[in-house]
């Protein structure tokens, strides 16, 4: 029996039929894992289908009932894996479970030490023409940094977020502030099945994380008449001797950072969305997509990008804001070996060791845009921003 006494099929998961009838369940949500189900875990899936989850035995008397077995002892012994191992893959979940690698435990710690640059929100605010009566939808969110600090300026901001977790921190702290926000707690895939309208839909730091073609089908039916979609990407700059440079660096077990300047990774990335949105709202689009609400709109075209750079202390409290359990999993280290390393590492650096930067640039999108010319674009110097 599993160690949790009531369960439900997860939200990130849709139950799928190959052509030969086989079924299988497929994440949503990156990276996108398929899950293949005998008849006896298709049915689970669908048992623990009900809101607010099924307890555990109630399921299983449901599926003795349903295929009576010769043997229910052994059989009831087979539910059990199944159901292990469908929890095991993340198919079936708590009922107030996390749904993201990130949850609350980060939160605290991101809004801190990881707040969206007050330069581009007054970048944000003058290129998207955001003032009191707009309608904004930051997605994929995290705790709301940059919502929140949008939502100082008008009362309509809302965040769409899969983690539970950083969807209650972001409605605590705009308690705590004072401040009108409102939350879709649900995957940014599917914002294409968001009957709603917003001025402006930004996404910061997180569509790599995402589907970008149904994040575009998305913002092509929810963007309002000349309304503008901003694409905020980031890359962190440490230098070598830097204490955390081992984990945050250039070359770290999770991973090597391109070694390409910043604004040719830009470039690639806006052309990429650009093409994306000429496609989606090709002429008479409609006819092939149904869901295409906007149809007989103005497109979607590439508006233009801008460079920014902060120089900004990347200490402790920046490393506990960064890494997730699955981080810290691929270090191969337990997570309270992880943070005393990086307590002793940062405990004997000075304020100018724990200096790095991060490069941003922001892609602007707007609904009768002239088309950007993205491959004559000659890069200026980044503008300099302040911490935060």
């Amino acid at each position: 029996m599993p160690a949790v006494a009531r369960l439900t099929a997860s939200p990130n998961f849709s139950l799928c039929q190959a052509a030969n009838g086989s079924a299988y369940v497929v994440g949503e949500v990156e990276p996108y894992p398929q899950y293949w189900l005998c008849e006896r875990e298709r049915l689970l899936f669908a048992l623990f289908g009900r809101k607010g989850g099924v307890p555990v035995e109630e399921a299983m008397k449901a599926l003795l009932a349903l295929r009576p077995a010769a043997d229910p002892l052994g059989e009831q012994k087979r539910i059990d894996r199944a159901i292990a191992g469908m929890v095991a893959a993340g198919v079936l979940i708590a009922p107030a479970g996390e749904l993201s690698r990130y949850g609350k435990a980060m939160a605290r710690d991101y809004l801190v030490h990881r707040p969206f640059p007050t330069g581009l929100v007054g970048h944000l605010r003058r290129a998207g023409g955001i003032g009191g009566q707009s309608r904004v939808l930051d997605l994929a969110s995290g705790p709301g940094s940059l919502a929140l600090a949008l939502a100082e300026h008008t009362p309509h901001v809302s965040v769409m977020e899969l983690s539970r977790g950083f969807v209650a921190a972001a409605r605590a702290e705009a308690k705590r502030r004072g401040l009108a926000l409102g939350a879709i707690n649900e995957s940014c895939n599917r914002l294409v099945q968001l009957d709603a309208s917003f001025d402006v839909i930004t996404v910061s730091q997180a569509l790599h994380w995402l589907d970008d073609v149904a994040v575009c089908k998305g913002v092509c039916r929810t963007l309002a008449a000349a309304g503008s979609f901003f694409v905020i990407h980031a890359a962190m700059d440490l230098p070598e001797s830097h204490p955390l440079a081992h984990i945050l660096g250039n070359r770290t077990p999770l991973g090597d950072k391109l070694a390409v300047p910043f604004a040719e990774q830009v470039r690639p990335l806006f052309r990429r969305l650009a093409l994306l949105f000429g496609a989606l709202d090709a002429p008479d689009v409609e006819r092939h997509d149904p869901a295409h609400a906007r149809a007989g709109s103005t497109p979607i075209a590439g508006a233009g990008i801008s460079l920014f750079r902060q120089e900004r202390p990347m200490g402790e409290g920046f490393a506990r804001a960064f890494l997730s359990d699955r981080h810290i999993a691929v270090l191969g280290q337990t997570a309270d070996a992880v943070q005393r390393d990086i307590a002793e590492r940062c405990s004997v650096a000075t304020p100018d060791q724990l200096m790095g930067a991060m490069d941003w640039a922001v892609l602007h999108f707007r609904r009768g845009a002239a088309d950007f010319d993205w491959a004559a674009w000659s890069p200026p110097e980044p503008e300099a921003i302040a911490y935060p």
